[in-house]
């Protein structure tokens, strides 16, 4: 369940004791290299009387011995369940979890089982669950009963990323509700109750999500406001944010600062036309003298040509399995039912967060192919973990409007393993393999790092070579 990371991640980002803290316990290694029974003994029973950092190193020694793990387990929620380490065994028991209900439910458990415990954190659980419904009503509802109104707030910010992906004038909407509670957070130094969260890391992270909102929903006026200030504020600027701010700059006729910006932005792959055009005036009134057409072509040729260097490199010779996967009315499709045809598989699963960081990347590569019958891109949802994983698949991809050829990789009921993920070797996800016309890997790739228009053209640049060779 990939919002048990991003909760548990904002948590640690935004709570100045976790930041300044790095667990590193040398005692479990003297458990597990203690020879001397005697002493082991007593090295035992005084962690299990210890901390909840003691306690944390016996469930990791008793890793194997479910039971006693357990027991310690146990202890630990009921002795510590304020602790980090009483968090992290809660977090695990959603793991196996899927559906919205069954999260508060068992949010709904923990509160009778910890009266006098701050649960925030799985609240917020609970409301990213309902986010990807969507249903609003309900996740704020489990925003709402939140202790920390200010780690409250940065729930709301992940509730509206989520639902941003498929429903952006929702997402503003909420967004939109929120800023006067977050404008408070400005003046504010004093950590949060209970969770020590820093308000002015809220506050910031929040103004800069909400200025890229605006500038989507093209609320340019409203959305230089916030740009300007997450710009100056923030320690560490994101792409998005630079792009987005030179841009809303130039809109203001301040070239001198955002015209180097937007050729940044353009030799990265930013050739929006929006900004193409932003460059052009730019340029011709800081350089009235030179040819702004040519500049234009040299900014993008560059970018282009970075990524044919990068992608030769990466350039494979190997025979691609035989595989079979079905496609979404139940034909099943092998390698032989695209002789002749490039074709790029990209093995995914909805739960799977840095599939889902990839997919704008992979929607701009097949848009690039979208009338070109000899170039055939396969979605393969693999490593299911849901009872139906076709519909859960279908919505997934259908809410947010991505136009990808869906086929399904079953698990075998018996082995509980995916059948065209093994036969690639596959080992994590997202994983791509490009073939061409005579059956043999030109390209395979794992994971998914860099902006979304350089990944979009080292799949085109993978997908043109591999034709070339094939």
């Amino acid at each position: 369940m990939k919002n048990i990371a991003l909760a548990f991640l904002m948590l640690f980002t935004l709570s100045t004791d976790a930041q300044e803290s790095e667990y590193k316990n040398p005692k479990l290694e003297a458990l597990q290299n203690e020879k001397n029974k005697a002493t082991l003994d007593k090295k035992i029973t005084d962690l299990a009387n210890g901390t909840a950092e003691d306690l944390d190193v016996l469930i990791q020694y008793y890793a194997k011995d479910e039971a006693k793990k357990k027991q310690v387990s146990d202890k630990l929620l009921q002795k510590y369940p304020e602790s980090i380490n009483a968090r992290m065994l809660r977090m695990q028991l959603f793991m196996p979890l899927s559906e919205p209900a069954e999260i508060e439910a068992l949010v709904q458990t923990m509160i009778k089982d910890y009266p006098n415990t701050n649960l925030d954190l799985e609240r917020n659980l609970a409301a990213l669950a309902y986010a990807e419904i969507p249903d609003t009503t309900k996740a704020m509802s489990m925003l709402n009963s939140m202790e920390d109104k200010v780690y409250r707030l940065y729930g709301v910010m992940l509730m509206v990323d989520i639902i941003d992906a498929f429903d952006k004038a929702t997402a503003l909407t909420i967004a939109t509700n929120e800023i006067a509670k977050v404008e408070t957070l400005k003046n504010q130094s004093a950590l949060s109750e209970p969770l020590q969260i820093d308000p002015q890391a809220v506050y910031k992270e929040y103004i800069n999500m909400y200025g890229k909102l605006l500038f989507k929903a093209e609320k340019y006026e409203e959305a230089y406001t916030y740009t300007t200030e997450a710009y100056r504020n923030l320690e560490n600027n994101d792409a998005e944010l630079i792009e987005n701010y030179a841009f809303l700059s130039s809109l203001k006729g301040l070239y001198e600062e955002a015209l180097p910006m937007l050729a940044k932005a353009v030799k990265d792959g930013k050739h929006d036309p929006r900004y193409i055009e932003q460059i052009r005036k730019g340029y011709a009134k800081l350089y009235p003298n030179k040819d702004v057409d040519a500049y234009i072509t040299e900014l993008k040729q560059g970018f282009i040509d970075k990524m044919k260097a990068h992608v030769a490199e990466l350039m494979i010779d190997e025979a691609a399995p035989p595989f079979t996967v079905t496609d979404v009315n139940g034909k099943k499709v092998s390698l032989s039912d695209f002789k002749g045809k490039t074709i790029v598989l990209d093995f995914w699963a909805t739960w799977c967060g840095p599939c889902v960081e990839s997919f704008p990347a992979m929607q701009m590569a097949v848009n690039r192919y979208k009338n070109d019958s000899e170039i055939k891109f396969l979605f393969i949802h693999t490593w299911e973990n849901v009872a139906d994983p076709l519909t859960d698949a279908k919505s997934f991809l259908t809410k947010r409007d991505y136009t990808f050829d869906l086929y399904m990789d079953p698990k075998d009921p018996a082995t509980r393993r995916s059948a065209a993920a093994d036969a690639f070797k596959v080992d994590g996800i997202p994983a791509k393999f490009v073939i061409d016309g005579k059956g043999r890997i030109r390209f395979k790739a794992a994971g998914f790092s860099g902006s979304a228009e350089e990944v979009a053209e080292e799949v085109v640049q993978m997908v043109e070579m591999a034709r070339e060779g094939g």
